[in-house]
């Protein structure tokens, strides 16, 4: 069996990667989300049993729920905004780091 390297081989190989890595990050996100989710439906049967005055029921947990979710991705966005300025302007900072 001849392996041939070729530039068709090279781009697959290269499209696997990244596809891995993509999955990687929305595996990734999915989990943290759940996380948020789960707290963010808890919490007013939290905030409840520690005397804040809150209804706690099925409808409550339920909007806390896509509230913390929907925080959760504009921090995403945001983050993923700030991480793309970092390397896009990595060239035009200081050289020797912050001080």
């Amino acid at each position: 069996m001849v392996i041939e390297l070729t530039i068709t081989t090279i781009l697959i190989f290269a499209a696997f990667i990244v596809t891995i890595f993509i999955l990687y990050k929305l595996i990734k996100f999915f989990f943290r989300a759940s996380l948020i989710v789960a707290a963010s439906f808890a919490f007013p049967w939290i905030a409840k049993y520690f005397g804040l005055a809150i209804t706690a029921n099925l409808q409550t947990g339920i909007l806390f729920a896509i509230s913390g979710f929907t925080l959760f991705c504009i921090y995403e966005f945001f983050h993923f905004i700030v991480q793309f300025f970092k390397i896009i302007t990595w060239p035009f900072r200081r050289k020797g780091g912050k001080k």
